[in-house]
C-alpha cells in the first residue's frame, strides 16, 4: 500500500505568534516532531510550507530533509486548502491513500498510526478518520479516488465540504490516543489553565 502523508505546516500562526510549529516540546521543534512521527514508514512524506518558510526549513535538519519533499507554499493565506491542493499535485501519482496530519500535532502515538494502517490495509476504506471518543481527529486518509475533489477544495476548510459530501463512506476508527485531537491551540490553552 502506498500512502502520500501531506503535512501542512503554511499558517500564519495567528493565535500563538509568532510561529507555534518552531516552539520547543522536548527540546525539538514542533514541525520536527510532527515529522518524525511518519519517518519509520514507507511514506512519501510532504511538507507544506509558507509563513517563514526560510526559519521553518532551517530548523529540519539535513538528514530528516533527505526522506521527506518540502513544497513551498507561496498562496498560505488564502487557507488551508491551498496547502492540502500544493501536497496532492505534489504526491506520486500511483499512491493508494493521501494522509493528512496537521503540523502542529506533535502528540499523536506511533502505535495509534501503526494501528491506522493495519484497519487501511485489511478494510481499505474509501476515507478513514480516527476518533477518540467521538471527536475526529488526526490522520486522516482519503482514497486516490478522490483526488481530483481535493485538488477542487478552497477556502480554510481543508476538505471539510468533500467529507459532507461523501458521508455516507466514511470509516470513522476508534482510538485510544488523545494525541489524535490535541493540537498546538489546545496545548498552550491546557499549559495556561494549569
Amino acid at each position: 500500500m502506498k500512502i502520500s502523508m501531506i503535512i501542512p505546516a503554511a499558517g500564519s500562526s495567528t493565535r500563538h505568534p509568532p510561529n507555534k510549529l518552531l516552539d520547543k516540546i522536548g527540546g525539538k521543534t514542533v514541525i520536527v516532531q510532527t515529522i518524525e512521527l511518519y519517518l519509520n514508514h514507507d511514506f512519501e512524506i510532504i511538507v507544506i510550507i509558507g509563513h517563514e518558510y526560510d526559519k521553518m526549513t532551517a530548523a529540519i535538519s539535513s538528514s530528516i530533509k533527505k526522506q521527506i519533499k518540502i513544497i513551498k507554499n507561496n498562496q498560505y493565506q488564502s487557507g488551508l486548502s491551498q496547502s492540502i491542493k500544493k501536497g496532492v499535485e505534489s504526491a506520486k501519482k500511483d499512491c493508494d491513500y493521501f494522509g493528512f496530519s496537521l503540523g502542529d500535532k506533535p502528540f499523536i502515538e506511533k502505535e495509534t498510526i501503526d494501528t491506522i494502517l493495519i484497519q487501511l490495509e485489511t478494510t481499505t476504506p474509501k476515507i478513514l478518520i480516527p476518533t477518540f471518543k467521538g471527536i475526529s481527529g488526526h490522520p486522516t486518509f482519503f482514497s486516490q479516488i478522490y483526488r481530483d475533489e481535493l485538488l477542487a477544495i478552497s477556502g480554510d476548510s481543508g476538505g471539510r465540504e468533500l467529507l459532507k459530501q461523501n458521508k455516507d463512506v466514511i470509516t470513522y476508527f476508534p482510538v485510544n490516543d488523545p494525541g489524535i485531537i490535541l493540537d498546538m491551540d489546545t496545548y498552550y490553552t491546557d499549559q495556561n489553565e494549569n
